[in-house]
């Protein structure tokens, strides 16, 4: 199995180098825990350390907001779509434009799952990983899909077909997705069980200290450190510190 690096700092260590090639991986954590800054310089770091072109694709994020808030990182995403190393796809226009067809034909069944025709949004992201020649893709993020398939089972359809896909493509991909509860307690999802691994982002308290806190919880393919470790967000993103204490004294 061959690992690509992240190009995030730090974060390689924990993977052996990196995640393995052609693997999906999930993101999860709570609001404000990074994961789509991970995520956007996955890509990023590919596109510019490695010549491996990406993609991402936005379920509830427009392509101007996207840009301007990655541009804050140094991500300059507009200049790489320029030189054809990346695509973004709005996906939140695929919905609105299904949405308003069902409604003009007073479709009932706009509300159950078919906001987003999952099979129209693999066919454009196959179509687009084809034109650039895509290594890396992103999905941003999962939650958005929960809402617009409130069926349990259409829901859970929908993202084997869509981790199935990815995997079929032979792209390394991640998919972000919320979590709202955390500690060894909590319900593992679906959608844990369906991808190669499981990355979480955290935000941890400690009296009256706070540390944002990054672990692996699985990851096939590849030997991992499986620790909390600290990471901060940054001007330039996301580090990680391998060998850092979570709370200092």
């Amino acid at each position: 199995m061959v690992n690509i690096p992240t190009g995030i700092q730090g974060l390689d260590e924990l993977l052996s180098g990196g995640f393995p090639e052609g693997r999906v991986i999930l993101v999860l954590g709570g609001p404000g825990t990074g994961k789509t800054i991970l995520a956007s310089q996955f890509l990023y770091k590919g596109i510019d350390d490695y010549n491996e072109n990406g993609i991402f694709v936005s379920l509830d994020e427009s392509k101007h907001h996207y840009y301007t808030e990655m541009g804050n990182f140094g991500l300059n995403f507009n200049k790489a779509e320029e030189e054809t190393k990346f695509s973004f796809i709005d996906a939140t226009r695929m919905s609105r434009t299904a949405l308003l067809r069902d409604q003009m034909r007073g479709d009932p069944s706009s509300l159950r799952g078919r906001q987003l025709p999952i099979d129209k949004l693999v066919e454009t992201i196959e179509e687009k990983i084809h034109q650039i020649d895509a290594k890396r893709v992103v999905i941003d993020t999962l939650a958005t899909l929960f809402h617009r398939f409130p069926d349990p089972f259409e829901r859970k359809t929908a993202i084997v077909d869509l981790v199935e896909s990815l995997s079929e493509f032979g792209t390394t991909a991640i998919i972000t997705t919320e979590l709202s509860h955390f500690g060894s307690d909590r319900s593992i999802t679906d959608e844990e069980y369906m991808v190669h691994g499981v990355l979480i982002m955290e935000t941890l308290f400690f009296q009256e200290n706070m540390t944002r806190a990054l672990h692996i919880e699985k990851m096939r393919g590849t030997k991992v450190v499986q620790k909390r470790v600290p990471y901060i967000i940054d001007k330039n993103g996301i580090e990680v510190f391998p060998d850092m204490r979570l709370f200092q004294d």
